[in-house]
């Protein structure tokens, strides 16, 4: 008998269970506009001058918005020109992760991320502009093209300093360029970085935010990898409504 079906450790592992049930934030711990805002202007822009760092991390934190997708996922893309295609003017990429790669939810297809270009040129009105500078597929290019000077894997994210420049990142490394990505924001808006950031959240607040815009579940669901919307329910769904008392002090 495995000690995962001992009589004893199951029981106790249902009363601690129990006692102390799992917790989920229910509101965002971050402000989704703050980062967004920030990523418009200096440091991160303009992103032809913008460091190795920073347009890594930027690039990292728009996808994993943008995608859905967990960090995993984001680690599976690859470079190779049979994984990525971009669509005429711009208007779209498709990525595709490695062979081989199992996802955590396997699916019978795999699919592709698929991300929408925002405001592309040629720009009708000024704002365009400055929205373009969070452009998933612009930032994406502009990574591939500065990563191909020194990049040594086919791996989409590949590290940006010695001694490991230009070798595939772990997991961990981008975790914490999209945390990074995050603190920075909130640091070039004067602002204090927010306590316990942690990567996997932009996937509840990115699918929270998709949801109140309109979003159908199901579309959400398919992008996310979930096989129900039970699983968004439970983990992540985060309250980004404003209150019906807040509209008082709308003059």
């Amino acid at each position: 008998m495995s000690v995962g079906r001992n009589p004893l450790v199951t029981r106790f592992l249902r009363g601690a269970l129990r006692l102390r049930p799992p917790t989920r934030p229910y509101i965002p711990t971050w402000d989704l506009a703050v980062v967004l805002e920030a990523l418009c202007r200096p440091p991160f822009e303009p992103l032809e001058e913008t460091p190795d760092h920073l347009l890594t991390i930027k690039t990292a934190l728009l996808l994993a918005l943008t995608s859905l997708k967990r960090v995993g996922d984001l680690q599976a893309l690859s470079v190779a020109p049979s994984h990525l295609e971009f669509a005429p003017g711009m208007t779209k990429a498709f990525l595709y992760p490695r062979p081989g790669y199992v996802p955590k939810v396997p699916t019978n297809t795999p699919q592709p991320v698929v991300l929408q270009a925002f405001c592309p040129p040629p720009f009708r009105e000024p704002d365009q502009q400055k929205q373009n500078c969070i452009c998933p597929v612009r930032a994406l290019d502009a990574y591939v093209h500065r990563t191909a000077l020194w990049r040594k894997s086919e791996q989409l994210f590949v590290c940006y300093s010695p001694p490991k420049k230009g070798h595939p990142a772990t997991k961990q490394t981008i975790s914490r360029w999209i945390v990074d990505a995050i603190s920075t924001s909130y640091e070039s808006s004067d602002l204090p970085s927010p306590m316990g950031l942690r990567a996997h959240s932009t996937r509840a607040t990115a699918v929270s935010k998709a949801l109140m815009l309109g979003v159908p579940i199901q579309d959400i669901c398919n992008a996310a990898g979930w096989s129900t919307p039970l699983t968004f329910v439970r983990f992540y769904n985060l309250d980004t409504r404003a209150t019906p008392g807040s509209s008082v002090l709308v003059s």
